[in-house]
């Protein structure tokens, strides 16, 4: 092994060491550390595979029994960070059809079964002779293409939860960033097979995947080490200094001014009514600097604006639901500050849970 063989050695390590502490974490949501604890731990073991690939190893006696198990790390990746960004935002439990997310999963395991349950011996000799694929019960060379396409999938489905949820700006942060890493894995994971296909492969590009697991694991290891408070709602300019905020001269006491000045202002003018109002136009009215007043929304309320400013005009429409029965929808929507029914229908499903029909609904009830 090499020095870089031994480096990735070392973090599959910190990998495990990482997961079992998140299994481990009282703090925050059991089921949410668990589930990104077996994340992490699916990367440490790729990273481990590949480790014993790259060096050889994995072709000898003491290591030939894991061969061909990395396919099927590959695809939980997406189910396993999936449940995960879903448990984070709406808090929803492990359900019975859940499981169809495992069928890929159970597809390789089928596929790869005979191989897998060969002793030492056999295996190495069949990977001598070159004739090990064909105790696969459905090889196809289009196993990859398959696996990037779930992948990409998985992204897609990740990124809808993304964009229709919130769990405050502080979280939402965090999951993007952890949701886009994984982007960022799948299109390095995805360029292994174009370089593979194109007969231009070095172990230098093998080397590049490992790194982008590796960046994943060390940003986990030191939010996890050094910053948990990522996990429990502090502001994330606190926890990574290079994010903006650093130097805006913005005091604790100027903000809990700002905080209250700013609460008094949407309570008592209720400029959010307005479908054009802007944080232009609310950090004007304040007689503070757009920046601050941003900054303010989304370290004092942990929030980003325009969560901040939907989150009251979906009070406004359930006010105005409850009290007066016989407005429409959209004589509520336009009221309450919207110009458009999608953007009403999307917030008051992210903030209430429920559409405004059924919500309608239960208050005539």
């Amino acid at each position: 092994m090499n020095i870089y063989e031994y480096l990735f050695s070392l973090f599959s390590f910190l990998a495990l060491i990482l997961a079992i502490l998140l299994f481990l974490k009282k703090k925050g949501d059991r089921w949410a550390n668990s589930l990104l604890g077996i994340y992490v731990l699916l990367f440490g073991y790729n990273v481990f595979y590949n480790t014993l690939y790259w060096s050889k190893k994995l072709f000898t006696a003491d290591f030939i029994g894991l061969l061909f198990t990395n396919v099927l790390v590959w695809v939980l990746y997406g189910p396993i960070l999936y449940f995960y960004i879903r448990r984070v935002l709406y808090g929803t439990k492990f359900r019975g059809k859940d499981l169809l997310h495992f069928l890929p999963f159970l597809i390789l395991l089928l596929n790869y079964s005979r191989v897998y349950v060969m002793d030492s011996a056999t295996k190495m000799e069949l990977l001598q002779n070159r004739t090990i694929i064909l105790h696969l019960y459905f090889f196809t060379y289009y196993e990859e293409i398959a696996i990037i396409a779930l992948m990409l999938l998985y992204f897609a489905l990740i990124y809808t939860r993304l964009k229709k949820g919130t769990a405050g700006f502080n979280k939402d942060l965090w999951l993007k960033w952890v949701s886009f890493s994984y982007l960022a894995y799948v299109i390095s994971f995805s360029s292994y097979f174009v370089l593979q296909g194109l007969g231009i492969l070095q172990k230098e590009h093998d080397y590049f995947i490992g790194a982008s697991m590796i960046f994943f694991i060390s940003m986990l290891a030191y939010f996890g080490f050094a910053q948990p408070e990522v996990f429990e709602g502090t502001p994330m300019n606190k926890i990574m200094p290079i994010i903006k905020y650093k130097t805006t001269g913005l005091t604790h006491g100027y903000a809990m001014e700002l905080k209250e000045n700013l609460q008094k202002y949407m309570e008592e003018v209720k400029p959010y009514l307005k479908s054009e109002f802007r944080l232009d136009d609310l950090a004007e009215n304040l007689n503070v600097s757009r920046h601050h007043c941003s900054q303010v929304i989304n370290e004092q309320f942990d929030s980003t604006f325009f969560n901040f400013i939907n989150k009251y005009r979906i009070e406004e429409a359930k006010e105005m639901l409850e009290k007066d029965q016989s407005l429409t929808i959209s004589d509520v929507m336009y009221a309450c500050g919207f110009n458009n029914r999608v953007s009403f229908y999307n917030a008051f499903k992210k903030f209430t849970g429920t559409t405004p029909k059924s919500f309608l609904e239960s208050a005539a009830s």
